[in-house]
């Protein structure tokens, strides 16, 4: 599932270019799908994600498409839609915690060197 959130992103970029109005249906569905599965992975945390994807799914669905009829909303609304979803990824993707190298506390006693010793 982590790796669709990579082509729903990757997708929404080629969807700048102009290409025919299948592809555009295509990627509709796409989308709203990523996004109702991350709806449901983020609908108890009710967090940032759970609100930003409940609106790319009402603005992405394709049962009521919306329509802007320009192209250059289109561009901006993929730009974001597609940075969103690589930024979810990486929120997905565990931080490799660094250990820090174990210094070690020896408390340096000088010994007293002698000539002579005294044995008991």
């Amino acid at each position: 599932m982590k790796y669709l959130i990579i082509v729903a992103a990757i997708c929404c970029f080629i969807g700048i270019v102009d290409l025919p109005l299948s592809y555009y249906f295509f990627l509709r569905i796409l989308v709203s799908l990523m996004a109702l599965i991350i709806i449901f992975n983020e609908f108890r945390s009710r967090s940032f994600w759970l609100i930003a994807f409940i609106l790319i799914f009402i603005l992405f669905n394709p049962f009521w498409p919306i329509y802007f009829y320009l192209k250059p909303f289109w561009i901006v609304i993929d730009i974001l839609v597609g940075l969103l979803f690589f930024y979810y990824f990486s929120t997905l993707i565990p931080k490799k915690e660094t250990k820090e190298p174990e210094a070690i506390d020896i408390q340096h006693e000088e010994i007293t060197k002698t000539r002579d010793r005294i044995i008991k």
